[in-house]
């Protein structure tokens, strides 16, 4: 019984600082959906840089957000 993993849902989140509060650091995100599955993770940090480029605030974090079916074969 082999399991085979399908990707189904890709995301490409940003995580931009919005500075402190006291000691708190502040986090605004934005996400970007419909991300082709097989995109390569370089492709998708130079998107993010590119779109961090046109953001007020500056970037902290890239992430990708994945969900991913586990089936029976």
């Amino acid at each position: 019984m082999a399991v085979v993993d399908i990707k189904e849902n890709v995301r490409l989140k940003l995580e931009l600082d919005g500075g402190m509060d006291g000691n708190r650091q502040i986090i605004k995100s934005k996400i970007f959906s419909k991300v082709k599955p097989t995109a390569e993770s370089q492709d998708l940090y130079e998107v993010a840089q590119s779109l961090a480029d046109l953001q007020s605030l500056p970037l902290y974090k890239v992430k990708r957000l994945e969900e991913i079916q586990i089936v029976e074969e």
